[in-house]
């Protein structure tokens, strides 16, 4: 088996990966204002400028388990520079194209190039790195995310006072790391056709069942519907309620509300990362249930904040549970896969923690209807998320260790126990 150092610079082209997931939101968001000014005389604007910034995240859900399948058919490599060369084109398209309805169609394809990226990605995550320095790619991956992602926030301050169109530019970035992923990445002969790599492929044993299983079993889909579901919803219920929390407080200027939102970025995920690592050791549910405490705890200090201090250490405290929750989940996805079919189940992780991003809003606004004000309903969502790790502590199928070399080849009727 070949993992750790033998993969190094195939797991440091991988760190970057991901931020290409991140670049939607935050390449598009700072000029959405801008983009209402422009294009306020065409028809329906109010409605499809905003689809500007979503459209890529909903095609990401619905079009992740093609891709899963496909990564798993012709190689996750193929997928994910094929992708990643899609993703520039897409991205960059709106310098070029100044109809409101061009530019929708182009972001709705970037969210098929997205799909491609983060499957595509954890496929070959799934076949360089087993057991622990699984865990710590993907840790280290955690931790890349949010720093790059604050100098690319800097970097679209100052492209967009220049124009606008020129944000898109930086879309490009991407052809950078498709470069580096063709000339470094390999394909491993056990996720779609082998490419004869310098470098030994990857083995993970399996049940010889598994080997023929290309469809998720019920009870392992059940599973991830489970964590993926409230893991979804106790991490974007900030980014979706701080702006009301604080308006609530007299304190709701975007200024203020995107510098905690910074703060949270920079610091929390990354701490979330590192606490993964320091508990490396730890069952998946052990985990996962420190993970959910600590985002419901943030939630619940959110709820009971009155001045900014408070609302920065809550929001902190949050996204430090979210970052220890994304690494141990991805960890597990990955665990409970068979090698050969880790895009299917990364894909259908992804679909279902997707679309979840999509649900918060409408169930927090929801509770709203029966709470007193959006603190309240932060309260209210932290109470239920701590009350998850008792479930999460007794689940059979997440006792395994997360630095386990062996996947989890339960039976079904074990799956869901406790």
């Amino acid at each position: 088996m070949v993992t750790g150092n033998h993969n190094r610079p195939q797991g440091i082209v991988l760190l970057f990966v991901p931020v290409f997931i991140m670049l939607g939101p935050v390449l598009i968001s700072p000029i959405v204002g801008t983009l209402f000014q422009h294009f306020s005389g065409q028809s329906y604007a109010r409605v499809l400028v905003p689809l500007l910034l979503t459209a890529p995240a909903l095609c990401l859900a619905l079009c992740s388990p093609i891709a899963g399948k496909l990564a798993n058919r012709v190689g996750g490599k193929k997928v994910l520079v094929g992708s990643l060369a899609f993703y520039g084109l897409m991205g960059a398209a709106p310098m070029l194209v100044d109809s409101l309805y061009g530019m929708l169609a182009s972001r709705l394809l970037l969210g098929v190039a997205e799909a491609g990226i983060i499957t595509g990605s954890m496929v070959l995550t799934a076949a360089y790195f087993n057991g622990d320095e699984r865990q710590k790619w993907i840790a280290y991956q955690n931790i890349a995310l949010p720093l790059i992602g604050a100098a690319l926030l800097f970097a679209v301050g100052q492209v967009s006072r220049i124009d606008w169109h020129y944000t898109f530019a930086l879309y490009g970035l991407s052809f950078l790391v498709f470069i580096a992923a063709a000339a470094v990445l390999y394909e491993p002969a056990n996720t779609g056709s082998a490419s004869g790599s310098p470098a030994a492929p990857v083995t993970q044993a399996s049940s010889p069942s598994s080997s023929a299983r290309s469809v998720i079993p019920l009870n392992t889909m059940l599973l991830l519907v489970a964590l993926a579901i409230p893991g979804s919803l106790a991490f974007y219920a900030v980014p979706v309620k701080l702006s009301f929390v604080l308006q609530e407080l007299g304190q709701g200027s975007p200024a203020v509300v995107g510098q905690i939102m910074s703060m949270g970025l920079i610091f929390g995920s990354p701490v979330g990362a590192v606490l993964a690592r320091l508990v490396k050791r730890w069952a998946f549910g052990k985990a996962l249930a420190l993970a959910m405490a600590l985002m419901g705890a943030g939630l619940i200090l959110l709820g009971i904040a009155s001045d900014t201090a408070t609302v920065t250490a809550a929001v902190i405290i949050q996204q430090a549970g979210g970052g220890l929750m994304l690494v141990v989940a991805l960890t597990f996805v990955l665990h409970v896969a068979p090698v050969q079919f880790s895009g299917s189940y990364s894909g259908f992780w992804w679909l279902v923690y997707t679309l979840a991003n999509f649900a918060t809003p409408l169930v927090l606004t929801t509770i709203d209807t029966f709470t007193s004000s959006s603190a309240v309903t932060m309260l209210v969502v932290g109470l239920f998320i701590v009350a998850l790790p008792m479930w999460l502590l007794n689940a059979k199928r997440l006792s395994a260790s997360m630095t386990s070399d062996v996947p989890d080849n339960m039976p079904a009727k074990e799956a869901l126990h406790g």
